[in-house]
């Protein structure tokens, strides 16, 4: 009759109770780990946003200078090509501008070309910085301008 009680008995076994402890673990980690990944990519995705920003306000500001105003930084923080592109050894000290933005140093350098009649000028401005690897990374816009009299 004893061995009637035990059979009957409900609920779970020690075993059973480890067994899913570890699987809600290895569950947790899986999403700790996804966390972490994520948090790093919304820093990355920062970094280039501010880069933009950057690039797109010093672009802002030729729209809005007289037409012999409009030259390059000054020399060194780029090669001018073809195509130009930025020397990351030359800066800072050759950066056009610098800003710190949320902790990390961005150089911008910004490189114009005129048409043989100068009457229409291209320019291209790069944003850089370095990660905490000290990899150089960098956005490159460009536009052109055309000298339609006034500003």
């Amino acid at each position: 009759m004893a061995g009637n009680k035990l059979r009957r008995q409900e609920g779970f076994s020690l075993i059973e109770v480890l067994a899913a402890l570890v699987i809600l673990a290895v569950g947790l980690l899986g999403l700790a780990l996804f966390q972490t990944t994520a948090i790093k990519g919304n820093a990355i995705a920062s970094k280039w946003t501010v880069a933009t920003e950057l690039s797109q306000d010093r672009l802002e500001r030729f729209r809005h200078i007289g037409w012999d105003n409009i030259v390059s930084s000054p020399p060194g923080g780029f090669t001018t090509g073809p195509p130009p592109q930025p020397v990351y050894a030359n800066l800072p000290g050759a950066a056009g501008d610098n800003t710190i933005v949320r902790g990390t140093q961005f150089y911008r350098v910004w490189h114009v070309t005129s048409n043989a009649t100068n009457s229409l000028k291209t320019i291209t401005v790069w944003s850089c910085w370095t990660d905490d690897a000290a990899q150089w990374h960098n956005i490159m816009l460009v536009i052109q301008r055309s000298d339609i009299g006034g500003i």
